[in-house]
């Protein structure tokens, strides 16, 4: 029980302090819809997860050698490809959006909808979304030095099946915040486009933004 509060503590703790963690996901649950927002979270946790039980299990096996750190060392940089490669494609679909107001009656009550078009069909791009944040959810957990002090409790534990549930408990919680966070954020956006097209799509743009400022920070000073 001991093993599964700290690594499942360990795990929530990690994803919700790390901004480049939100704002790789950010451009992505900003753009989609509200009951649809939560499955990104989904996916870049899943894959956050198996990038992190990799190089705790890594960890573990070699006990500290370089090639762990190598391994993550290199991860960094590319993290910081894709998070401006994230914004940048985020602000070209937010570019070829149109959202207008659509006024009609019913039962002689006169009001208006908002409808929004994009640029491309909406079931390619949800799943290329989802494969999205799922390859760079992966790339993601192996890239940094803070995910190697999260897993050093593997070096204390003897067991492989001691191993194993810290590392379940620790990818269980990054899943369960990454989805919380995405449907969050998914709602503020549902939120904000209904109370005007311009608040929804400048919060699009500031997501996207963000990803790209820090996709720069980790690119050149990681």
């Amino acid at each position: 029980m001991e093993l599964l509060f700290i690594g499942f503590a360990a795990g929530f703790a990690h994803v919700i302090s790390g901004a480049d963690h939100l704002a790789a996901l950010a451009p992505f649950a900003a753009r989609r819809e509200q009951h649809a927002a939560w499955r990104l979270g989904l996916h870049w946790g899943l894959g956050h997860a198996a990038g992190i039980a990799l190089i705790g299990l890594l960890l573990w096996l070699l006990k500290g050698t370089v090639a762990v750190e190598w391994l993550s060392s290199g991860a960094e940089q590319l993290v910081g490809v894709m998070l401006i490669a994230v914004g940048a494609l985020g602000v070209r679909s937010l570019l070829l959006r149109r959202v207008h107001n659509h006024e009609h009656d019913h039962f002689g009550i006169r009001h208006s909808h908002i409808h929004t078009h994009l640029g491309q069909a909406h079931s390619p791009a949800s799943h290329k979304h989802s494969h999205a944040a799922l390859g760079i959810g992966l790339l993601h957990g192996t890239a940094g030095g803070t995910h190697l002090w999260v897993v050093l409790p593997t070096l204390a534990i003897a067991s492989f099946g001691g191993v194993a549930l810290y590392l379940s408990a620790y990818a269980l919680a990054t899943v369960a915040a990454m989805m919380l966070f995405s449907a969050g954020l998914g709602r503020v956006a549902w939120r904000l486009a209904n109370g005007g097209p311009q608040l929804g799509h400048g919060f699009g743009l500031a997501c996207c933004t963000a990803s790209m400022c820090i996709g720069g920070y980790w690119l050149f000073a990681g």
